[in-house]
């Protein structure tokens, strides 16, 4: 069998000064001041006989499916790939630039959504123009968390394990690296930053190697720091969390299992997940709970004002199809490895059954598109849910229906067991 071949490319993404921020509330008019760090695209190509993948990690919170649709079939059509072998994915930084236009939370300025794609393909020509032998190998590490379950408050349902896969060449190695906790350190700060998943690259980066990070099933994790004093966190804890993580890669890197015989496979779905349209009658009711529940955001009032607007414009639509179109669900294999991505923020819980009856398995969240939280079916019972009640007003004016666990895990499930065969 042929040899497995990777190139890496970054770019720079950092945005100009004084461009919305995306995040933490309604209509906080946060723009960016100064920059902390910067953001960056980072590009694996793989090659293997005829098959190649191409993984792209953005330093941002999330794109639209259809941007992420549109710029897929550009990177395909250029470099003559199918579609589902390219995985787009976004960090998910909450001091990053608005991306994903979405009501209160931030206006995406046109000119940097036109820079982000030019950009993205640049990156990409770099990584395939790089391609050298390379040998393989992946590991788990159980650590120390730096994230908690902010739905539960304590360390319930959180995935413990560093994911690592290793990618060895002649100079160098390039490290992939997965983790599930929110990058929402920082707080509502006006300073540009990739959060923790940067800070941990940085510090791959100071080995004189390289490292590529996607954030995994981490719709109910946050870090550390908010369980003590929620926003608050400082650089010192970024450091802090990227030493820490990073000194575990280097440490599971010795354990991880070499692939000699490497297989690339992707596959793709789309499918329609079930939306829960309450009655045209009780969308005045809907928004007195909303207010209810959501007193400890600034402009909330407004936002629900906006959001009836939007409901009894679109009630007739949605009364017609009752659920959300062309979701993406995307499996990819490298050897045994397993990579699942899904377009969200999928609950962990999620993430961890999956893992277990499909070991060993990579989850990848925000995936080719941000079609807001996945929750699990037991979380919809909770009337106060910022996940299951709050947040899809402001992606799909209505909330998924509480069916959808059900249905990601089974679909997740077919997809993965194709590219197990």
């Amino acid at each position: 069998m042929a040899k497995l071949t990777v190139g890496y490319g970054e770019k720079n993404l950092t945005p100009p000064l004084g461009i919305d921020l995306t995040g933490y509330g309604f209509y906080l008019d946060r723009k960016a001041e100064s920059i902390l760090d910067d953001l960056k695209v980072r590009i694996l190509f793989l090659h293997q006989e005829q098959v190649r993948i191409i993984l792209i990690s953005c330093d941002l919170l999330s794109f639209t499916v259809e941007f992420s649709d549109n710029l897929r079939q550009e990177i395909a059509l250029a470099h003559k790939l199918p579609l589902q072998n390219i995985l787009l994915a976004c960090i998910h930084t909450h001091s990053g630039p608005a991306t994903h236009s979405l009501p209160g939370l931030g206006d995406a300025d046109p000119d940097y959504i036109k820079f982000i794609n030019k950009t993205i393909k640049e990156a990409v020509d770099l990584a395939a123009d790089r391609c050298e032998h390379t040998e393989f190998a992946f590991a788990y590490e159980a650590v120390e968390p730096i994230g908690y379950n902010r739905r539960k408050g304590n360390f319930e349902d959180i995935d413990p394990l560093l994911k690592l896969a290793v990618f060895k060449q002649k100079d160098r190695k390039i490290y992939l690296i997965s983790y599930a906790c929110h990058p929402v350190t920082l707080g509502r700060t006006s300073e540009i930053s990739a959060d923790w998943p940067g800070s941990i690259i940085q510090e791959i980066e100071n080995s004189d190697n390289h490292g590529i990070f996607f954030q995994g099933f981490c719709g109910d994790i946050d870090p550390v720091t908010n369980m003590n004093h929620w926003g608050k966190g400082t650089k010192q804890d970024l450091l802090l969390y990227g030493k820490m993580l990073s000194q575990r890669v280097f440490r599971a890197e010795s354990y991880a299992v070499a692939q000699e015989t490497i297989k690339l496979r992707a596959v793709e779905k789309r499918i329609n997940l079930p939306l829960n349209i309450c009655p045209e009658a009780e969308i005045e009711q809907e928004a007195e709970s909303f207010l209810k529940y959501n007193k400890q955001f600034p402009f909330a009032d407004r936002f629900i004002e906006e959001w009836k607007t939007r409901a009894y414009n679109k009630y007739a639509q949605f009364s017609k199809k009752p659920f959300s179109e062309n979701i993406p669900i995307q499996a990819i294999s490298i050897g045994q490895l397993k990579i699942l991505g899904l377009p969200g923020e999928v609950f962990c819980r999620i993430g961890l059954d999956l893992q277990q009856q499909w070991q060993p398995l990579f989850t990848f969240g925000y995936a080719n598109g941000d079609i807001g939280y996945i929750p699990t079916q037991s979380a919809y019972q909770d009337a106060a849910d910022y996940a299951c009640y709050c947040a899809p007003k402001f992606y799909s004016i209505f909330p998924f229906s509480p069916e959808i666990e059900r249905i990601i895990v089974k679909e997740s499930g077919e997809l993965l067991g194709a590219i197990s065969m």
